[in-house]
């Protein structure tokens, strides 16, 4: 892991946010979940919680070089779009 990835591995994001880096992320909640992980590509925005929306933070673990799966929204994460259209949708 180069110099970049360590400063990187310090900075905590937020839902909406373009993802800076391919890479495995930490996923910490706001009180209702464990810490959890996921891998996470370069140029798509970190996702919303199901539960407690924009209140979760990211943090870089390992960045990754080339192709990563590309995310799957799940019982715990929504992609960032779709949760804005469904936001927007209700009021």
């Amino acid at each position: 892991m180069g110099p970049w990835a360590t400063i990187m591995a310090n900075v905590m994001y937020k839902p909406g946010v373009d993802v800076p880096s391919a890479g495995i992320y930490r996923i910490e909640h706001n009180k209702h979940r464990l810490m959890h992980e996921a891998t996470l590509d370069k140029g798509m925005l970190f996702p919303q919680c199901r539960t407690c929306g924009n209140s979760v933070t990211f943090t870089l673990v390992r960045a990754v070089m080339g192709e990563v799966l590309p995310f799957r929204p799940n019982a715990i994460l929504v992609d960032y779009r779709q949760a804005e259209l469904a936001y927007q949708a209700t009021g």
